[in-house]
């Protein structure tokens, strides 16, 4: 009977140990990230929160139709594209570099292009009739944020 509890509590001791190291490695990520996070400029760090705060647009549906009585629910065909424009964002935030400023700045109105041509061009769904539903004027407020603050960061960086 001592075996087993003291192999149980063997497992038990690994499992802390193994968790506080796991721990200690997350701390010190943090700490690194929010180490360079204090050194972005201003516009840089408000383009990382948005981004952060953007994560949940691509699962948001943008468009909806009713049909048998219930309301049907359509994802943005466009969600991929943003999620790389989420992850081009934050990286070039690191990377201050004049041409990938503009780079990221046509990126982003390309997708708001994009994002405004889909209702126009009927590129939603076939059902009609439809109604825009609230992610698809996320996708829109999140687009004119990020284009004001790539124009803002570009200026800034001008300077």
């Amino acid at each position: 009977m001592d075996a087993v509890i003291d192999f149980f509590a063997k497992i038990l001791s690994y499992c802390v140990q193994f968790i506080n190291r796991v721990a200690d490695i997350l701390m010190r990520l943090y700490e690194y990230c929010i180490g360079i996070f204090r050194e972005l400029e201003i516009f840089e760090k408000c383009i990382v929160i948005v981004s952060i705060v953007s994560l949940a647009i691509p699962v948001l549906p943008i468009a909806r139709f009713y049909i048998f009585e219930s309301w049907y629910y359509v994802n943005n065909p466009l969600a991929i594209y943003f999620i790389g424009i989420i992850i081009i964002m934050v990286v070039s935030a690191l990377w201050q570099k004049f041409w990938i400023l503009i780079a990221r700045l046509l990126i982003i109105v390309y997708y708001f292009a994009w994002v405004i041509y889909l209702p126009i061009g009927n590129s939603i769904t076939k059902a009609r009739p439809y109604e825009l539903a609230y992610g698809y004027y996320c996708n829109l407020v999140v687009s004119v944020v990020y284009i004001v603050l790539c124009v803002l960061s570009l200026i800034n960086s001008r300077r």
